[in-house]
């Protein structure tokens, strides 16, 4: 957004998403939290009254986290976006059913492919399918292995070895029974499209699902589905749909993180508090991290 301006409506624009903090006002008709509440959670982005990188955020009731004790506040800032992606390409893209978090399903003999399972959307998106009932490979690096593996993931496949060789091992794993491939990495369309040509054609309805919302793929092998992770227009008061499947979500992810049954990701908190650490935390960002890079601006 910074860099293409992608998503913003209008200018002066307040950038960041994931948020965590303390309540200090809650509007007349709010019932679910009240001042001193500890909560988290994905801000909308690119509007007015939207951003993180501020000393106040407004958000609706119910697409919003309260923190559980066992979670410092840090940590809770790391959690929001990333879960709520997950749930839409899973629960939204893939046709896989919402689980019941306190009765959840027995793993069953279908896969899920994470495309970019060493990220942040990734790592929801292995643990969201596996407390869904799925067995998940993911796709990483080989410095990423064993971060997947502890989310969940069944088996892993490295991204850096050659595409013949990845789709090999997919195939030898899944059997047959890979219906379900989710890019959380916008960039993995040409190889969803390859892995999806190699399912056999009597394997049942296939679907992918991308963060990738701005691109035609054109038709794809099988006649795949594809659902478009659109998480940009949350809080927008035109964006009924998607304010209405994520409070339906959060509701179900909430129980799983206080239940422990969701674990954070690895995180860095850069700076001291304070607008600077902000700053420095952007610079961090840009050139490159594999953690979720978080500025306290205050106490």
């Amino acid at each position: 957004m910074r860099n293409s301006g992608l998503l913003v409506t209008s200018w002066p624009w307040t950038p960041c998403c994931d948020v965590a903090g303390i309540v200090v006002e809650v509007g007349s008709g709010v019932t679910k939290f009240k001042a001193g509440d500890q909560v988290f959670g994905c801000q909308g982005v690119g509007f007015p009254g939207s951003g993180g990188a501020a000393e106040y955020c407004l958000f609706r009731e119910d697409i919003v986290f309260k923190k559980p004790d066992h979670i410092p506040l840090a940590e809770a800032a790391t959690m929001g976006v990333g879960n709520q992606t997950a749930a839409l390409g899973l629960w939204g893209g893939l046709n896989i059913d919402i689980p019941d978090p306190q009765n959840l399903p027995d793993i069953s003999e279908e896969w899920v492919l994470v495309l970019g399972g060493g990220g942040s959307v990734g790592g929801y998106a292995v643990q969201l399918s596996k407390l869904s009932g799925y067995k998940v490979i993911a796709s990483v690096s080989t410095r990423s292995a064993g971060a997947a593996i502890a989310q969940g993931a069944d088996e892993t496949v490295d991204y850096k070895t050659p595409v013949s060789t990845q789709i090999a091992k997919i195939k030898a794993v899944t059997q047959g029974k890979l219906r379900r491939i989710i890019d959380a990495t916008s960039f993995n369309a040409e190889f969803a499209k390859k892995v999806l040509e190699e399912v056999k054609d009597d394997a049942g309805e296939k679907y992918f699902t991308s963060v990738n919302d701005w691109e035609d793929f054109g038709p794809l092998p099988g006649d795949a589905k594809f659902y478009p992770i659109s998480v940009g227009p949350l809080g927008r008061p035109e964006a009924t749909e998607l304010n209405d499947l994520l409070s339906k979500f959060i509701a179900v992810i909430q129980v799983l993180i206080d239940t422990e049954k969701i674990k954070p990701g690895e995180y860095s908190l850069v700076g001291e508090t304070g607008f600077e650490s902000f700053i420095e935390a952007v610079k961090v960002q840009s050139n490159g991290s594999a953690k979720k890079v978080v500025a306290k601006l205050q106490e």
